[in-house]
C-alpha cells in the first residue's frame, strides 16, 4: 500500500515531468500536422529559390534575391523545428520567441529586393535600412517575451507587410499589375490568417488539423505570392 508521501512523490514527479515536457503530436493541443506543412514548404521552396538566384542577371537583384531567400528559409526552418521536434517547455520557450521573431525577419526579406530593383540607390538604401530596423524591433519585442508582444507583434506583422504599399507606384510601372495584385493578394490572406489565429478559428479536427495549421496555410500562401511577385520583378 502507498503512503501518503509515496503518493505526494509521484504526484511531484508527475508535475516534472508536465513540466519540463510538452505533449505529443496528435493530441487536440498539438495536431499531427503541426509543423508538417512548413517542412514541405521548405523542401519545395529552397530548389526554387536557388534556381531563381542563378537565374537573375546583376549584382543587385542577385544580392535582393539571396536575402529574401535567407529570411524566407529561416522563418521556414525554425518554424518547421519549432513545432515538429523541440519538446521539453523550456527549449520551446526559446524557439517560440524565434518563431515569431523569424516572421519579421521574412517580410523584411521580401521587401529586400523589391527596393533594390525599383529604387534608385539612394532610396533603395532608406527603405531598406527602415525596413530592417522596424523587422529588428518587432523581433526584440517577440525575442525578449514582452509581455504585451503578441498584440503588439501580431500589429507589427500586419504593419510591416502592408507598408510594401509604396512600392506600388513603382512596381507597376516596371513589371505592370501582375506582381501588384500577387503581392496585395498575398497581404490579404497573411491578414486575414493572423485575425483567425487570433481568434482561434476555425475549429477543425483538433488532433489532426485545426485553426493554427489554417494560419500556417494562410502564412505559406501569402509567401507562394509574393515568391511569384518578386520572382517576376527581379526577372524583368
Amino acid at each position: 500500500m502507498r503512503t501518503t508521501v509515496d503518493v505526494y512523490t509521484l504526484g511531484a514527479e508527475q508535475d516534472v515531468r508536465r513540466a519540463l515536457f510538452d505533449v505529443p503530436l496528435g493530441s487536440p493541443t498539438r495536431p499531427t500536422w503541426r509543423g508538417r506543412l512548413h517542412v514541405i514548404a521548405l523542401i519545395v521552396v529552397t530548389p526554387l529559390l536557388a534556381l531563381m538566384a542563378t537565374g537573375v542577371e546583376g549584382d543587385r537583384n542577385r544580392v535582393g534575391v539571396i536575402v529574401y531567400a535567407a529570411g524566407l528559409c529561416s522563418m521556414l526552418a525554425v518554424s518547421a523545428a519549432y513545432h515538429r521536434w523541440v519538446h521539453t517547455i523550456r527549449a520551446r520557450t526559446v524557439w517560440r520567441r524565434l518563431d515569431h521573431a523569424m516572421i519579421f525577419a521574412a517580410i523584411a526579406g521580401t521587401c529586400t529586393p523589391l527596393a533594390l530593383v525599383l529604387l534608385e540607390p539612394a532610396a533603395a538604401v532608406v527603405a531598406i535600412v527602415a525596413t530592417w530596423s522596424a523587422a529588428l524591433v518587432g523581433a526584440g519585442i517577440k525575442i525578449t517575451g514582452w509581455r504585451r508582444g503578441g498584440a503588439v507583434g501580431t500589429a507589427m506583422y500586419i504593419t510591416n507587410s502592408w507598408a510594401g504599399l509604396i512600392l506600388v507606384p513603382s512596381l507597376w510601372q516596371h513589371s505592370g499589375p501582375v506582381p501588384v495584385i500577387l503581392l496585395c493578394a498575398g497581404g490579404l490572406i497573411y491578414t486575414l490568417g493572423a485575425v483567425g489565429f487570433r481568434r482561434h478559428w476555425p475549429k477543425l479536427r483538433e488532433s489532426v488539423f485545426s485553426y493554427h495549421e489554417v494560419w500556417h496555410l494562410c502564412t505559406l500562401a501569402a509567401a507562394g505570392a509574393h515568391l511569384a511577385a518578386v520572382w517576376i520583378v527581379v526577372s524583368a
